[in-house]
């Protein structure tokens, strides 16, 4: 009768989450069709009735194209998860390449996608160019949520298993993949709008296929306003339909018991055990901590020359890597004074993204009605693909540097969201019947059980944010003309000077790849003092 009784509560409670996200929903569109009845922005934003009259006046167009994008998006879905699980495993079980491996992941993340188009078209084809670009907006937050499950495994299960005698396959098989599903689910909850916004970003770039990208840019050049929101609003509906069917899977999940991460006294005393406290290096392992560290921008520099050299690249496409380096060192003090204007406004936003992300977690946590009605539009927001999001954005806050930081905020919210209401939820078994039996308040079971649970979730969400937070504002500043190396590359791009646009290009690489390890340092550091 209990288990009955459990059923029938679990069922309204979803039923009731189901109808506080279509509330959600409904106070947006509202709000949508105000703003665009009342033209509060201009023409550029329709009411929401226009944008449905388009819908069924253009749905034979919508559906051919949606269905084109959809079959690129799980071709560069699946390509992006598994490249990103991939490495993950190569880390685990290859413990010297570890550090490597994530760097390398940030470098590849990092390069502008404008820069990669031509040489993506030359090699693959065009019409494989959205499949690309999918993968690549999937691969590193499945690489950063993956490898990050497999270092909250359990250290007393660690030893256990050591103790038993139990063969390296043996420990992957039966308890590093079962503690990292749910990491995996998160992934793909991220991954899903992602690949959506990858696929729509290479149709736009260029594609002989039809899709909703190509939809939008026909849209925008012909000045049909109504079709462009259209467009992007199926996109954004996809990438929902595609977030909520992994949401299901994190359910089935988390009813069984997958989850063998450490209690907050387990981590506290396991520290760094997994690799080791070493003693003070020689000399020779010093170097080959060094290798191990410079590899991955070795083998980049190397395919990059591989590239020019042997596939013959014209220099208006990619000049050599001798070219960047001489225009680099030849003006430190144009590229020190993008950088830095970059960087702020990468910060900043950054900063704002995951102050609302984590605030929005907290009250969905402490309100079941908040989570309903914030959930849905959270997801729509970060959906619609920015190619459509930047012009709109700058059209209502002006062609400014806080449009930049809007951007970059945008981007950082919704993975902090998402992983940080996933770790709210990630209490240790048995942890939230102690605290009932207790009689403890919300506030205590917030401090004492909830917050906890959360840090690893919130520190990963920083790492991942951070590289993104500075794609985000070189996007921003290549769409919206603000000083900064996504301006930078736009002129040197535009003019034909390529050495001044791939330097741009090297430097957000370096740029990144100093914010990564500087958020994995502070992940780290996290874990040891807060777990």
């Amino acid at each position: 009768m209990a288990t009955g009784g459990a059923v029938s509560a679990r069922g309204v409670s979803g039923w009731r989450s189901a109808a506080l996200g279509v509330a959600g929903v409904g106070v947006l569109l509202a709000g949508w069709e105000l703003v665009g009845q009342f033209e509060v922005f201009g023409r550029g934003w329709p009411p929401f009735t226009d944008v449905l009259e388009s819908l069924s006046k253009d749905r034979e167009i919508l559906r051919r194209a949606a269905a084109g994008t959809i079959r690129d998006a799980v071709r560069g879905f699946a390509a992006g998860m598994a490249l990103g699980i991939s490495l993950a495993i190569i880390g685990l079980v290859i413990i010297p390449l570890r550090r490597g491996i994530g760097r390398l992941a940030t470098v590849v993340n990092s390069i502008p996608w404008i820069a990669l188009g031509p040489l993506i078209v030359m090699v693959v084809s065009s019409s494989a160019t959205p499949v690309v670009f999918a993968s690549l907006a999937v691969f590193f937050s499945s690489f950063i949520a993956v490898s990050s499950g497999f270092n909250l495994v359990s250290a007393s299960h660690q030893d256990v298993f050591t103790v038993l005698g139990a063969s390296r396959t043996s420990r992957f098989w039966r308890l590093e993949i079962p503690a990292v599903l749910p990491s995996i689910v998160y992934a793909a909850k991220l991954g899903a709008p992602a690949a959506m916004f990858g696929v729509v970003f290479g149709e736009w770039f260029g594609t002989t296929e039809p899709g909703l990208g190509l939809v939008m840019v026909v849209a925008l050049q012909q000045f049909f306003t109504a079709r462009l929101w259209a467009a992007a609003g199926l996109t954004a509906f996809i990438a929902i339909v595609a977030f909520g069917l992994f949401a299901l899977v994190e359910e089935l999940v988390r009813r069984r018991d997958f989850s063998v991460r450490q209690d907050v006294r387990e981590l506290a005393g396991s520290g760094r055990s997994k690799e080791g406290e070493s003693e003070p290096a020689s000399w020779r392992g010093r170097l080959v901590d060094i290798a191990l560290t410079v590899w991955p921008f070795v083998l980049v520099i190397g395919f990059w020359q591989f590239a020019v050299t042997i596939w013959d690249v014209s220099p208006i496409v990619a000049p050599t890597p001798e070219s960047v380096v001489s225009d680099i060192a030849g003006d430190p003090g144009t590229y020190f004074s993008y950088t830095f204007n970059t960087l702020q406004m990468a910060a900043v936003g950054l900063l704002v993204g995951s102050l609302i992300g984590l605030v929005t977690a907290l009250a969905s946590w402490l309100s079941p009605v908040l989570r309903g009605m914030l959930t849905t539009p959270m997801i729509i927001m970060y959906s619609v693909p920015l190619v459509a999001t930047v012009p709109i954005m700058a059209r209502v806050i002006g062609y400014t540097r806080t449009t930049v930081v809007a951007v970059a905020a945008l981007v950082s919210m919704f993975p902090t969201f998402v992983l940080v209401s996933s770790g709210f939820r990630s209490t240790p078994p048995g942890a939230d019947d102690v605290f009932s039996v207790m009689g403890a308040r919300r506030r205590a079971r917030l401090r004492h059980l909830a917050l906890p649970s959360a840090v690893p979730d919130f520190l990963t969400a920083l790492r991942l944010n951070g590289a993104l937070a500075i794609v985000a504002a070189i996007l921003g500043e290549y769409l919206t003309g603000r000083d900064g190396l996504g301006w930078l590359f736009a002129l040197s791009y535009g003019g034909l000077e390529m050495a001044r646009a791939w330097g741009s290009a090297v430097v957000i690489v370096i740029l990144s790849v100093v914010v990564y390890v500087g958020a994995s340092r502070l992940e780290e550091r996290g874990q040891q003092r807060m777990l």
